[in-house]
């Protein structure tokens, strides 16, 4: 009698031992077989639901650090492509809007409409989409609901490509031939002399060098390609900083840089003729 009570604990022991280590490879694969069941259903809902707050992580992750790497308001919009959108904060759209080096960025929104938007005190963000022939602006607050709304074509985006570019490097860098570089001494008269309009359309806002601490040395006006014609030039202002010498490129109407050329040629002429004349002058008995 005692060696079979002593055989069937044996067995319960082993039985038991048995079951549970079935029990821990089945909760072990659960994932990766079909389940039937309340509690594995949950455990499935549960590593779905995992892997999804893993995924929303990763993304906001990417557009942060993407959002950290635009470095211009050109940039914020060459970067964009259709099914990636992105998000940026109130400060760095704000710093981006002002930072950009001419009137491209009020064609965008009025920067008196900003203000407006920003009097509510609850815009926190801006989304920025792609999709088709449209860019969308959306100004959000911090539950996401949207405060103003913009839609642009995607020729605003062919704007921005063909607009103003800064560069490292000199003016012979970017192709500016030696004998159309001029010093900003030279090229500062020519310019007072346009009316304010164009003057806004060939020369950035003097804040964006100076806020900068930006020098500007000299100015440079590209040439026509031999046998070809084209409809704008480059305008080239040079640059210095305490680390780096930069240039910004500005395209110019042909006959407005052929104009500025001939005024400050003109005017080198008379600087001529004016140190002739006292040099004349003063030979003469």
């Amino acid at each position: 009698m005692l060696v079979v009570l002593s055989a069937f604990l044996f067995l319960e022991f082993y039985a038991n031992l048995f079951e549970q280590s079935v029990g821990y490879y089945l909760k072990w694969q659960n994932h990766q077989r079909p389940q039937l069941g309340r509690m594995w259903e949950r455990d499935r809902q549960s590593l779905v639901a995992q892997a999804k707050i893993k995924s929303i992580r990763s993304s906001l992750d990417l557009q942060r650090e993407t959002a950290l790497g635009i470095t211009s308001f050109k940039h914020l919009f060459e970067g964009l492509s259709p099914g990636f959108p992105l998000i940026i904060s109130r400060e760095k759209f704000i710093q981006l809007y002002f930072d950009f080096p001419g009137q491209w960025s009020e064609r965008i929104i009025s920067s008196y409409d900003l203000i407006d938007l920003d009097s509510g005190k609850n815009w926190d963000r801006v989304f920025l989409k792609r999709f088709g022939p449209w860019i969308t602006l959306q100004f959000i607050d911090r539950q996401n609901i949207p405060l103003h709304e913009l839609f642009l074509s995607i020729d605003t985006l062919f704007e921005v490509q063909a607009t103003r570019t800064v560069k490292r490097g000199t003016l012979e860098d970017a192709d500016i031939p030696k004998n159309r570089i001029f010093s900003i001494s030279e090229f500062l008269p020519v310019l007072k002399s346009l009316d304010a309009i164009t003057q806004k359309a060939v020369f950035p806002e003097a804040r964006w060098f100076l806020g900068k601490d930006y020098h500007v040395t000299r100015v440079g006006i590209s040439a026509l390609p031999n046998g070809e014609s084209a409809q704008h030039m480059l305008l080239g202002i040079e640059y210095n900083t305490d680390y780096y010498t930069g240039t910004l490129l500005i395209p110019v109407a042909v006959e407005l840089a052929n104009n500025m050329m001939s005024q400050i040629e003109k005017t080198d002429l008379s600087d001529l003729s004016a140190e002739g004349t006292l040099f004349s002058s003063g030979e003469s008995p």
